[in-house]
């Protein structure tokens, strides 16, 4: 069994896996992720990861939700590197979950509606984005 892992990530986000009851999108002053250092295909992912509680790998691809597109193992593979998901494979079989980290870049993904798949939010509901606005 082969478990990807970045040491370079911060630890406080590393080998963090997520449970279905944290599932909630952003709070109210919880900070939005930077989510312009990733690419289409990382997002998407991410979405479909979060969407589907993990990535499975079958058939020499991932896959997430079952009517949803495959994900790529390069981008897989990259998205571990950045310490936003755990995967574990065995010979031909794989998982992936997302990391606490991940589960942010998701969220905020999904608050934003930056992916192709970004109407398919199942979980909780996004704080208003913040503005400039002065109320006295």
């Amino acid at each position: 069994m082969t478990t990807l892992q970045d040491n370079a990530v911060d630890p406080t986000f590393q080998n963090e896996l997520i449970s279905p009851a944290r599932l909630l999108l952003l709070a109210p002053s919880e900070p939005r992720a930077p989510i312009a250092i990733l690419s289409p295909a990382k997002r998407n992912a991410l979405v479909a990861c979060f969407n589907a509680g993990g990535l499975h790998k079958r058939d020499g691809a991932w896959h997430g939700p079952p009517d949803g597109k495959p994900v790529s193992g390069m981008t897989t593979a990259d998205l571990a590197r950045d310490g936003m998901l755990t995967v574990t494979t065995n010979h031909r079989f794989g998982s992936a979950q997302l990391t606490e980290r991940g589960n942010w870049f998701a969220r905020t993904l999904l608050c934003q509606g930056t992916t192709a798949n970004s109407e398919s939010v199942r979980f909780g509901s996004c704080s208003p984005a913040p503005t400039d606005e002065v109320i006295e």
